[in-house]
């Protein structure tokens, strides 16, 4: 894309369909009318919920491990308490960090068998905590999915 001058949207906007379909095939005209904001596909409003996380943004910028360690238990609990109601499990844990000037970085671990427990997903997020201190920068927002 970027060889043919294409590094926003609205460089595709500027392009009739018949550039987009030569230059892309089948995805230039999905290119074309996205680019546009028409999309036709089908809303699925019963898809299958593949993970399920949950996030809170804090009043004051936090450094110290303990406090960002207790700013995440209450959401470790509503993670698990929506995979107890709902029986679902997971292998992969996810944490979410976003800094005061916004940054947002994750970190992710996988597991051989889905997470059985509270005490596994707590595990792990606070081992995926652990391996970003000390951070570089004060944190806003702390997340964890499952």
């Amino acid at each position: 894309m970027n060889s043919l001058g294409l590094h926003t949207g609205l460089d595709m906007r500027n392009q009739s369909l018949e550039f987009m379909q030569t230059n892309f095939g089948k995805a230039g005209s999905y290119y074309y009318w996205i680019s546009r904001v028409v999309d036709n596909r089908e809303v699925r409003a019963d898809r299958i919920r593949k993970s399920v996380g949950a996030e809170n943004t804090f009043s004051t910028d936090l450094t110290d491990f303990d406090a960002m360690v207790l700013e995440l238990e209450p959401l470790i609990d509503k993670v698990w308490r929506y995979c107890e109601g709902a029986g679902n499990r997971g292998r992969t844990v996810t944490l979410k960090m976003k800094f005061n000037d916004f940054e947002i970085i994750t970190r992710s671990k996988s597991v051989p068998v889905a997470v059985s427990s509270r005490s596994d997903l707590e595990r792990l997020s606070v081992a995926l905590l652990q391996n970003e201190i000390p951070v570089p920068k004060p944190v806003r927002l702390l997340g964890v999915s499952l």
